[in-house]
């Protein structure tokens, strides 16, 4: 248990770094989170405020009487290692296509950010955050430049789907891809449902989520 004497002078420092972490976690969740990733605001937000309180551990122990030598850069070590768990579960491998690759990176790098803010850096977090947001969302603007415009493709297919099934499976994979690259509707027309989709066909990363789509059960029908 701590003495009022410790606990008066952690106080600060320990509001002052989950405040920083809540903060830099929802700055970059909110991206993810706008773009309908899977590891979205309060994700990012518990990553990095998990892996500044582990930091915060390190920095507790060695001021009360029970840090015996403590090393918190050991704590640090098994943070990256569990971080890695975390981050391949974000990664999906489907019908040939692997996925998911941008965000497992992404909270791979909020929790170096939770791991700098719980060190006692606070402000280079901050700076660290605003470098990721920065690769996120300008590099998105400049990729056209660097690797060319996108051109669209469109595939217009009209299937049965009594239950919704179709739909609803179809509707899951074309949630996860960039609207950037992928816009698409879907309309009922009598006990059919018409599905419009548009792609980008210049980019071979962009268009891989095509195969993926019609490997949905009652797509392939329709598509020939």
């Amino acid at each position: 248990m701590e003495s009022r004497e410790l606990w008066l002078t952690i106080l600060p420092g320990f509001l002052i770094r989950g405040a920083f972490a809540v903060l830099c976690g929802g700055i970059i969740g909110a991206e993810r989170e706008r773009r309908g990733k899977p590891a979205g605001f309060r994700t990012n937000i518990l990553i990095c405020l998990g892996a500044t309180l582990y930091m915060l551990v390190g920095d507790l122990l060695r001021l009360s009487e029970k840090s015996n030598g403590l090393d918190p850069t050991r704590i640090a070590a098994q943070v990256v290692s569990g971080i890695g768990f975390l981050g391949a579960g974000a990664i999906l491998h489907s019908r040939g296509a692997v996925t998911g690759l941008t965000s497992a990176a992404t909270i791979w790098v909020v929790a170096a950010i939770g791991l700098l803010i719980g060190g006692g850096f606070p402000g280079l977090g901050l700076l660290a955050t605003l470098m990721v947001l920065g690769t996120l969302e300008l590099l998105n603007h400049l990729e056209p430049r660097l690797l060319g415009r996108c051109l669209f493709a469109h595939l217009d297919l009209v299937f049965e789907d009594p239950q919704g099934r179709t739909r609803a499976e179809a509707a899951l994979v074309l949630a996860e891809q960039n609207p950037a690259v992928c816009r698409y509707s879907f309309s009922d027309e009598g006990d059919r449902v018409r599905l419009r989709l548009a792609y980008c066909q210049t980019h071979p990363a962009h268009h891989r989520f095509v195969a993926e789509v019609l490997e949905v059960p009652g797509l392939a029908a329709a598509a020939k």
